[in-house]
């Protein structure tokens, strides 16, 4: 879990300090940035990190602490305080990325700025990770065909045509929602009123998943299975 710290700038002074002989400068910000995700988050690597504005330098910092009884104080500090916001690009062990939107805060009590601590904000996913990462639409229609005919023994299938897909991420999780377009021939194995006739099958976009497991993707049976033929296959 990130750090999440509530700290408010007193803003009047930043024009003050901005002008000083000393300015911090991005390198300085990025390398303390690098340092503190590989030794903080070390199974997650760190694609690339961007500057979000510029470096904001305050005089007084206060900041709120509450206790273990739920009672909140407000903590003043003066001195020479500097705060830069940027964006970090990171690929997780299951190769899905994200980007999380920072601030690092340093202090100068002496010549130099010194790094004090990094605070996590918004978290984008990046549902697409790589180019080539996600099943081509060939792929898809073959894993899916096959899923079709194992779970789906009232239809034989004679082609599958993917119109719409949608790649998610969640945490650790990876999947893809289609809109498929199936065509197939009822049989024998389900309703009467459907043998022998010609459908055209679309399903909501929930009911035709691919997931990533075990670095291979493959079909969510079940939701195929729950298919309500009656409702989302027409005859052609």
């Amino acid at each position: 879990m990130r750090l999440l710290l509530a700290i408010v700038i007193a803003a009047c002074a930043a024009p003050v300090l901005a002008q000083g002989s000393n300015p911090m400068s991005w390198p300085l910000v990025q390398k303390q940035l690098q340092e503190h995700w590989k030794a903080t988050y070390p199974t997650e690597k760190v694609l690339k990190i961007e500057p979000k504005g510029g470096v904001v330098y305050y005089a007084t910092e206060r900041k709120t602490e509450s206790d273990w009884w739920g009672d909140s104080r407000v903590i003043e500090k003066d001195g020479q305080f500097a705060r830069q916001g940027a964006l970090v690009t990171v690929e997780r062990a299951n190769r899905t990325q994200a980007r999380f939107e920072v601030a690092a805060l340093f202090q100068k009590p002496a010549s130099a700025w010194q790094f004090r601590q990094i605070v996590v904000g918004k978290v984008e996913d990046l549902t697409a990770a790589k180019a080539g990462d996600l099943p081509s639409p060939a792929d898809a229609a073959r894993i899916f065909t096959a899923a079709w005919k194992k779970t789906r023994p009232d239809f034989d299938v004679h082609s599958i045509e993917v119109l719409k897909s949608e790649p998610r991420a969640h945490q650790d999780r990876r999947w893809v929602t289609y809109h498929l377009a199936i065509t197939a021939t009822g049989t024998d194995k389900g309703s009467k009123s459907m043998f022998g006739k010609r459908y055209r099958c679309t399903p909501s976009d929930f009911s035709s998943v691919l997931k990533l497991d075990g670095g291979s993707w493959v079909a969510d049976e079940k939701m195929i299975a729950n298919i309500n033929e009656a409702g989302e296959c027409k005859p052609i």
